[in-house]
């Protein structure tokens, strides 16, 4: 899938885990009885409505994540997702959408070079302002074939940078490069996480502008299962 080998890291990595500790939040505050003075700006049903649309667009994303496996072929996984959001390129197919409730969900298949699935990642972003409080998450889950991505001589941080740097050097339009860039940040994010692990590759630089909204410091997991695979997760904020 990558066109470059990442330098190997020296060490056993069976399992990494970072947790930092967790952030109480203080409670919400209490809705104001006399609401005469005060109408709401959206009516209630329409709330309601406009919830459940978003929750179907975050299921279609998640359910059609949970269906592609690694190893998979081209035909095995090529409507996976509804055909108006997704994308294609020569290493990946990419899934991105968008709610007005302030959700983007995107999801990056990684490919080989005979088109086979070598990993998958859905990266999740929440931005809702409810007037008096604005609230924001970011979680991005993966799993990596290392064997299947040619990243076999690189540890798992290697392996990340250098997905990061594939997915932000990739051609494609601009909804394409948007999925990836969303998928992108929650890798560097990641990187970051470890001391002494040196910089966070060229993706950094490519990724102003996402970063500025996936903030860093978030609880950060990086598990190596019995067949080899990566198991990737990081989650910051609020995750709806």
């Amino acid at each position: 899938m990558l066109a470059r080998r990442a330098p190997p890291v020296k060490g056993s990595a069976a399992s990494l885990r970072a947790d930092p500790p967790a952030t109480i939040m203080g409670p919400m505050t209490p809705m104001l009885k006399n609401t005469a003075r005060r109408p709401s700006a959206v009516p209630p049903r329409l709330l309601l409505m406009l919830a459940a649309c978003a929750a179907l667009q975050a299921g279609c994303a998640g359910w059609s994540y949970d269906r592609i496996r690694l190893g998979q072929e081209h035909r095995e996984y090529e409507r996976a997702f509804p055909e108006a959001g997704v994308r294609r390129t020569e290493t990946t197919l990419c899934y991105l959408a968008q709610d007005r409730l302030g959700r983007t969900d995107a999801v990056v298949v990684l490919l080989t070079r005979d088109r086979r699935v070598c990993g998958k990642l859905h990266a999740a972003h929440f931005e809702r302002n409810y007037g008096f409080k604005v609230e924001r998450g970011y979680a991005l889950r993966g799993e990596v074939d290392p064997g299947l991505a040619e990243l076999s001589a690189a540890g798992p941080i290697d392996a990340l940078r250098a997905i990061a740097d594939e997915l932000t050097s990739t051609e494609g339009d601009t909804a394409a490069r948007q999925t990836r860039a969303w998928v992108a940040a929650g890798l560097v994010r990641m990187v970051q996480h470890w001391p002494h692990v040196g910089d966070e590759g060229p993706a950094f630089t490519r990724l102003t502008d996402t970063l500025e909204r996936v903030a860093g410091g978030g609880v950060t997991r990086i598990t190596v299962n019995a067949r080899g695979v990566y198991e990737l997760a990081y989650t910051v904020g609020t995750p709806r």
